[in-house]
């Protein structure tokens, strides 16, 4: 089971270990994944899967989102019999100490349980290093420490963003700091951040047009959907850091781009936690519509960041 705030380094880490488990070679196939609602909704499909066996004898790998959402009675009878003939991974958000199904994995010696916490400033300079020397590039001091400075909290966007760098600098001997503001410096607007920043300021008006550009850009709208769920962890984390007293310090931890601290500063004062915890629903609502109905799925992101926008109206 791995767990933690950063949903995108949760997902990062649980299809790496699927990868490394089921090997190089392994049938794409093999490899499920499940939203924890849908099998919420059919109990039985998870010990089906888990004890299905492979027409090719390969390995099976099955991931679970959102696994804190699960039913008890569904992991639990998971944990009491395990499958023989897979390994499943069940990938949640941040859970306190005391949440049973925490308690549970961390007391059944058959199942690992791995925290996937936001690597600091230095992990982050020491991937860059290590990224750019696979692929035969150097990269400046002063170009490692701006771009982890700049790269945000989200793991998986951050891994995108490094290789959208090397693969600029192909060709090069090294990266500099000039190469970081071309290609990284003003991304926030290609990534999706622009709508999402809208949606939570409750600019309605504005982010039809702006997400409708952001997918032409190569944006997906389950990408930016899963973005905006990324989003309203963050801002969930800077709003208890803000009720504790320690809000600039957390705000500084998420590593902000300098042009959207102020924003993502103000959305923090805004917004409740309660808001928030139906902001998270209205946009898991709308990532599993999606996944089921993809004719539609612009059509349905945009209207989960209108219904956020219209609850960001309301604060």
């Amino acid at each position: 089971m791995l767990f933690g705030p950063d949903e995108g380094a949760v997902r990062l880490r649980g299809r790496d270990f699927a990868n490394a488990f089921l090997g190089a070679d392994a049938d794409p196939m093999s490899r499920v994944e499940f939203e924890a609602e849908a099998l919420n909704s059919d109990p039985a499909r998870l010990a089906d899967e888990a004890n299905a066996v492979s027409m090719f004898g390969d390995k099976r790998a099955i991931l679970i989102r959102q696994a804190a959402k699960l039913s008890k009675s569904i992991w639990q009878t998971l944990f009491d019999n395990p499958a023989p003939e897979a390994a499943v991974i069940l990938m949640a958000d941040e859970l306190t100490k005391g949440a049973p199904l925490r308690v549970a994995a961390e007391s059944n010696p058959q199942i690992a349980v791995i925290a996937c916490y936001l690597p600091s400033i230095a992990e982050i300079e020491t991937a860059i290093g290590a990224r750019c020397k696979a692929a035969g590039l150097t990269i400046s001091p002063a170009a490692r420490t701006a771009l982890s400075e700049l790269l945000g909290a989200n793991q998986a966007l951050s891994e995108s963003e490094i290789e959208k760098l090397i693969l600029f600098c192909q060709g090069k001997t090294g990266i500099d700091i000039d190469d970081i503001e071309q290609v990284v410096a003003d991304s926030s607007a290609g990534t999706g951040s622009e709508p999402l920043d809208l949606a939570f300021e409750g600019q309605l008006q504005a982010i039809e047009t702006v997400a409708s550009r952001s997918f032409r850009e190569g944006i997906s709208p389950a990408g930016l959907i899963s973005m905006g769920l990324s989003h309203v962890q963050m801002l969930r984390r800077l709003v208890n850091a803000r009720l504790d007293g320690n809000f600039d310090l957390a705000v500084k931890q998420e590593r902000l781009h300098f042009k959207r601290e102020a924003r993502i500063r103000r959305q923090a004062e805004n917004w409740s936690v309660a808001a928030l915890a139906r902001a998270l629903d209205t946009l898991s609502q709308a990532q599993s519509q999606g996944r089921t109905t993809a004719s539609l799925e612009e059509t349905i992101a945009i209207r989960a960041l209108w219904a956020v926008s219209l609850a960001a109206r309301r604060r």
